[in-house]
């Protein structure tokens, strides 16, 4: 088993940027619509704006009560490269350091309410990649959910 490598960087107030430019896009499109301490409104992330992302997306319900989040919606692209689908299941059904490591960065995007980019080792994947991932927490009503942009690069062993 491959040990986890990670990076995590807080695009609001760090430098550091996705190389992917599909991410980079899906980052200046949360900069643009998300206002600094707060959550970005959960309407500016329909299907119809997300378009150009929408095979890279996660939509995820954060569930209070059980400190986890539920993938709502599980981008397609991201299923096929990794070799499985999580749309309907829990962080938690990872059941590994890869799964408690996202459920922390999705906490502390709500939490903090501020933009995450992070990247992992592949663990999971059924090819040998790196994942980079774009973290925004939004708010509809009551209902917080986290919208991602996850896309897999290649690692050149």
């Amino acid at each position: 088993m491959r040990s986890l490598e990670t990076f995590v960087a807080y695009p609001e107030s760090d430098a550091l940027q996705p190389d992917a430019e599909k991410a980079s896009e899906f980052l200046a499109y949360c900069l643009k619509v998300k206002s600094s301490g707060g959550y970005a409104r959960r309407e500016d992330f329909n299907p119809e704006l997300l378009r150009p992302w929408l095979g890279h997306i996660m939509i995820l319900e954060f569930l209070p009560e059980q400190d986890d989040f539920r993938y709502r919606m599980y981008g397609t692209m991201i299923a096929f490269e990794s070799g499985f689908d999580m749309t309907g299941k829990l962080v938690s059904d990872f059941q590994s350091e890869t799964g408690d490591f996202f459920r922390g960065l999705y906490r502390e995007a709500v939490d903090r309410r501020e933009i995450i980019f992070s990247g992992i080792s592949g663990v999971h994947a059924e090819s040998h990649c790196d994942w980079h991932r774009v973290i925004c927490p939004t708010q509809r009503d009551q209902s917080i959910q986290i919208v991602a942009c996850n896309y897999s690069k290649v690692r050149k062993n």
